[in-house]
């Protein structure tokens, strides 16, 4: 079927087999706490449990100065786990909605952060106070007190950056975070905020709020470390557009990564619902429309012809959801300065995590065009759900699993993916 012609309803049966978590589709395919098949890694590679009984519901996770990944709870629980005997103490719980597909998702550090001292840490959440039939999305900076397991958010440092409702009725909040290193800058990432069943009528709207550079929702922010409108932003000044706005068309932006040699900042969006559509890795640039929803999967051709929606900017990676796919992670592999390394041929390379498959994938990236090849297996079968992937210091690649159905199950862990010859 050709994408860029196709009809916006969504297939019945599909919708019907799905369900909404923090914007991600469920496939509805176990009961809560079932064990997953044996994993399936390359040789060399092993999958270690580093927390899980510990943990509720956990949804993101950053590496502090120190090694430390600190772990966000969709319920509003941080958690820091030592990097040596792998204990995890409660740094803090904030208040947060969690009705829906709400709650506490990204967390990333300020780069002035001190494994000594503390410092600020920022937060994406649903706020508890909202209007009636609406949520509020909130970027949040708070203040760290206290140093290695006894760092402790402060319950009253909160300092609102960021604010802005969606509907209750509809999914796909984002929530992602990154602190880029270069600019000082954080990247937010915002879900569309449409129902499901609307989608046609959705697709219809010319003025829908994900292709709206005048809407937050739907779209890549960019907003500086004390909430303010960086100059440079691409809609700056530009009538009835926020200047908040870094890249429009988004459905479900899931995930920020910055591959530092390249400077390239990489975003992994949740696709559309049926079969046809495709999952996306995103190389963002300032200004650009990723065409949600008006165009599906990557649709460049039809849309030259067409002129459906001027500027599209086409993924840099994307694949086929067929059974069910949700993009939750996307990074490039790069060596720590220590041993630990992933082997040469993934040095450079593209992993992509996927939430509904259990699953992580690998891409050689070709050096000279800057393209991903043909993708392969690295990780299968997986106890749960990957829905946040990040490179660790050690050279390993960490990985928050969640089992799903809205509460917390046996699956819900922390892992990572270590390379043992």
């Amino acid at each position: 079927m050709n994408p860029g012609n196709r009809s916006c309803a969504p297939h019945p049966s599909l919708v019907a087999r799905f369900l909404s978590l923090a914007g991600t589709v469920l496939l509805l395919a176990a009961a809560p706490g079932t064990e997953g098949a044996s994993v399936r890694l390359p040789n060399g590679f092993v999958r270690e449990g580093l927390a899980g009984s510990e943990l509720q519901e956990p949804m993101d996770l950053a590496f502090a100065p120190d090694g430390a990944p600190w772990i966000t709870g969709r319920s509003g629980h941080v958690w820091r786990m030592d990097p040596q005997d792998r204990s995890v103490v409660l740094v803090g719980r904030i208040p947060t909605d969690t009705a829906g597909d709400r709650g506490l998702h990204g967390i990333a550090f300020h780069p002035d952060f001190s494994a000594a001292d503390g410092g600020e840490v920022f937060l994406f959440h649903h706020a508890t106070n909202k209007p009636a039939g609406l949520y509020r999305s909130r970027v949040s900076k708070w203040s760290v007190a206290g140093a290695g397991p006894a760092a402790r958010l402060l319950p009253d440092s909160e300092k609102v950056l960021l604010e802005f409702d969606g509907e209750e009725r509809g999914q796909h909040v984002g929530g992602g975070l990154l602190v880029h290193p270069v600019e000082r800058l954080l990247y937010v990432t915002t879900g569309d905020n449409n129902e499901i069943g609307r989608l046609k009528s959705y697709c219809s709207d010319t003025n829908n709020q994900a292709l709206n550079p005048g809407d937050l929702r739907g779209k890549v922010l960019r907003i500086g470390l004390d909430g303010s409108i960086p100059a440079g932003n691409p809609f700056v000044g530009k009538p009835g557009a926020r200047g908040e706005v870094y890249t429009v068309g988004h459905r479900q932006p899931w995930a920020l990564s910055f591959d530092a040699p390249t400077g390239w900042v990489l975003e992994a969006e949740n696709g559309g619902d049926e079969l046809d559509d495709h999952e996306e890795v995103n190389r963002l640039e300032p200004g650009a429309s990723h065409g949600w929803p008006r165009v599906f999967s990557d649709g460049m051709e039809t849309l030259t012809r067409t002129n459906r929606v001027a500027g599209y900017s086409a993924p840099w990676f994307h694949y086929l959801r067929n059974t069910g796919g949700s993009c939750t992670g996307a990074l490039i592999y790069r060596a720590p300065r220590r041993s630990g390394a992933f082997p040469g041929r993934f040095l450079g390379g593209l992993f992509y995590a996927d939430y509904n498959r259990k699953s992580v994938r690998f891409a050689p990236v070709d050096p000279k065009s800057g393209r991903p090849g043909d993708s392969e297996s690295f990780a299968q079968n997986l106890p749960g759900g990957p829905v946040a992937m990040r490179l660790g210091p050690d050279g390993a690649l960490y990985l928050v699993e969640y089992g799903g159905w809205f509460q917390s199950t046996t699956n819900d862990s922390i892992s990572r993916i270590v390379w043992r010859p």
